[in-house]
């Protein structure tokens, strides 16, 4: 095991750096430490190197493998903060953002549709503060309202913009997607709307060269697809899946081929490179073995590969899956004596060097495990069975390639996405070899559409062989129990199947029964954690309201049942249920509630009618929404008192009457007040010597009993 283990010395180099990655991103106070520490042990690690074999000749092993990983460990800490742009200086987090009068900037990403909005990354140059340009610095999401003149903005492009800046939003309800920090990752960490009225184009390209050619390529190559393809389902697969254009999927679409286990095949990555690859290396076979033919090879094989990243927008999907493809190539033609999986490890080492951000990117995290289990459980499995025909061996090759990727990403699937595809082998039988044909074909496309008469044609068969695969990925919807829905496991649960899975690895190939035995305490540990929170949500008595914007929305729960009161235009909006609503109840064991599928009349009324309000008493607790507006001259003979008072949709008009009506031990403000009402409350509630909570200013407001 110690002399298999040594093999791996890329494999320990990355999960070295990798923790020096975490630490760099969420421990950065320890900067000035870790930058001594990294000074002095790369002196002793070279003093180590030059006196070596002369002295310590027992400890020599150890005492450089530690060395080596400190410094691993360290360089990943340091790259980690040196990368991240926020600890400059003169970065805009340092200046005041609501006193920006206006700011310059250059649009950095090729922008991305909406139904209202042309949506840019931009790159901020200087900012109008005081009156006067200061040189602060950093990166922003931009939404320019659609009209003419936003229509044709693009990649390079020099603004002069008059308007503030918004620095992100933590997230603002229990569990919900942290889009500040998911952008934070990519160094972004402001946003704003932006008026027709309010921008000025002040020049062009003055962006990266490399990044604006591959950016005007791959629009030149999208409206070649746009011409011969004419069904919309058909074109956004096919742009989806050559070129990486996936703003024209449909909510329908993506939720189809998601609960089929195909959404893979959409993202342009590792499949559609590996595609590119096996089709050179069928072309160049005859090379691939020769002594000076491998070189030959190596060189085609690798250009070609980037060539397709480069008419892709240089996405960084298609950058990782290259650089993958590219230094198995390398260690393929130099016929060094190594493993797949140090390659694997190489490419890593590399991509994070030059972006250490990459390590929390889900994309990443997917493509390297997928690789890793189809590497490792691939041939285990598809040696289980040996088929005479060559039809069901190729079927049998790729079912074994789908359960390989699925056991190496389901913890993820789970963690981030909260279902399983049932037939998730059924529909790579479809989409994988589509995917060859729709890549294949498309290319093709491109190339001929010199000739109109040719490319009308190809794309005529493109577009009904994609109208097939659609129907026959949105028929698998239809079978029983086609997706596992409603799955919630934490960060640490997802670790522990995977530690599982990393023993369940060693004991197929170490054949060590105590490997076993370590497989099944992780998944004990993971199910004992299960049990545990389980058993806290089920004794949990707790009352959320939601910060949904504009609407209301409160939720009362005891134990696994709930009463789920929302506005009726928020219930029609299935997206913002399952993006503010839908995780607290995955946590929370909620099993009869999903987004796609509420609807608050089927729900038992806690709230009753009072006098135009609503009223409830849960376990013993009095609770009024005032949620509409009531009569001017109605009065109550004495205040009522009340545990809790939720004010909703501004129905409040003036706060002095309040205390004429009750006398609440704590008041609620939601989301769907205004800013000015809102703040007209908090002045009257602090005069008062009020208990009061805002929910827009604060998030979600719980209160557990």
């Amino acid at each position: 095991m110690q002399q298999a283990w040594n093999r791996y010395a890329f494999i320990r180099f990355v999960l070295f750096m990798a923790l020096g990655i975490v630490a760099g991103t969420f421990l950065s106070d320890f900067y000035q430490i870790i930058l001594l520490v990294f000074g002095a042990i790369t002196v002793l690690y070279l003093s180590a190197q030059f006196f070596r074999g002369y002295q310590f000749p027992a400890l020599q092993s150890v005492s450089f493998a530690v060395l080596a990983f400190l410094i691993c460990f360290s360089f990943g800490y340091l790259n980690a903060f040196w990368k991240s742009e926020k600890h400059d200086e003169a970065h805009l987090l340092n200046a005041n953002t609501d006193e920006i009068e206006a700011f310059e900037a250059i649009l950095i990403n090729a922008g991305k549709t909406t139904e209202k909005t042309y949506g840019f990354k931009v790159e901020i140059q200087q900012v109008l503060l005081n009156n006067e340009w200061q040189n602060y610095s950093g990166n922003a999401m931009t939404y320019f309202q659609k009209d003419s003149l936003s229509k044709a903005l693009q990649y390079g492009d020099q603004l002069l913009i008059k308007s503030q800046l918004s620095e992100l939003e933590p997230p603002k309800n229990p569990l919900e997607f942290n889009y500040k920090r998911f952008l934070g990752f990519d160094q972004i960490y402001h946003q704003q709307y932006i008026n027709s009225r309010n921008w000025l184009k002040l020049d062009e390209e003055q962006g990266n060269l490399v990044m604006a050619s591959s950016i005007k390529i791959g629009q030149y190559l999208e409206g070649i697809m746009n011409k011969y393809i004419q069904n919309d389902r058909s074109l956004a697969i096919a742009k989806a899946l050559t070129l990486g254009i996936k703003d024209e999927l449909d909510n329908d679409l993506r939720n189809a081929y998601a609960a089929a286990g195909a959404m893979h095949v959409l993202a342009v990555s590792g499949l559609h490179v590996g595609i590119i690859f096996l089709i050179v290396s069928t072309l160049l076979k005859k090379w691939r073995n020769r002594k000076r033919g491998r070189v030959f090879f190596a060189i085609i094989n690798i250009s070609v590969l980037w060539a397709y990243a480069f008419i892709t927008g240089l996405s960084p999907s298609v950058q990782r899956a290259a650089m993958m493809f590219s230094f198995i190539i390398l260690a393929q033609a130099m016929k060094r004596q190594t493993n797949i999986y140090n390659t694997l490890a190489a490419s890593a080492f590399v991509l994070l060097s030059f972006d250490p951000f990459l390590l929390f990117s889900v994309g990443f995290q997917l493509s390297y495990l997928a690789v890793l289990g189809i590497v490792f459980f691939q041939p285990k499995l598809y040696g289980l069975l040996q088929f005479k025909y060559v039809l069901w061996d190729k079927i049998w090759a790729i079912t074994c390639v789908s359960i390989a990727a699925q056991l190496a990403t389901a913890p993820l699937g789970l963690l981030y996405f909260h279902q399983f595809p049932t037939y998730f082998f059924l529909s790579n039988l479809v989409v994988i070899p589509a995917a060859f044909v729709i890549l294949n074909s498309s290319l093709f496309l491109m190339i001929i559409s010199i000739w109109d008469w040719a490319a009308e044609r190809i794309g005529y068969v493109i577009d009904h062989f994609i109208q097939v695969i659609n129907y026959l990925v949105f028929s698998l919807d239809y079978l029983p129990n086609s997706t596992i829905d409603g799955i919630f496991i934490n960060t640490p649960e997802s670790w522990l199947i995977y530690i599982a899975i990393f023993f369940i690895a060693l004991f197929i190939s170490e054949k060590k029964l105590n490997y076993l035995k370590l497989a099944v305490l992780s998944l004990f540990f993971m199910s004992a954690s299960i049990c545990l929170r389980q058993y806290e949500n089920f004794h949990e008595k707790k009352l959320i309201v939601y910060d949904t914007g504009k609407h209301h929305a409160l939720a009362i729960k005891n134990g696994f049942s709930q009463y789920l009161k929302v506005e009726d235009e928020l219930a029609k909006d299935k997206n913002k249920l399952r993006f503010h609503v839908y995780p607290s109840q995955l946590q929370a064991g909620i099993a009869d509630f999903h987004p796609d599928s509420f609807e608050p009349e089927n729900q038992k009324e806690l709230f009753e009618d009072f006098h135009g309000l609503k009223l409830a008493i849960w376990e013993g607790k009095r609770i009024i929404h005032w949620h509409q507006e009531i009569d001017e001259d109605f009065t109550f003979k004495d205040p009522i008192d009340l545990d809790l008072l939720i004010i909703s949709n501004n129905t409040l008009k003036k706060p002095e009457k309040l205390l004429d009506f009750f006398n609440p031990n704590k008041i609620v403000v939601d989301a769907s007040n205004s800013y000015y009402n809102i703040q007209n409350f908090k002045a009257k509630f602090e005069e008062e010597n009020l208990d009061y909570y805002i929910v827009p200013e604060n998030g979600a407001f719980e209160w557990k009993l």
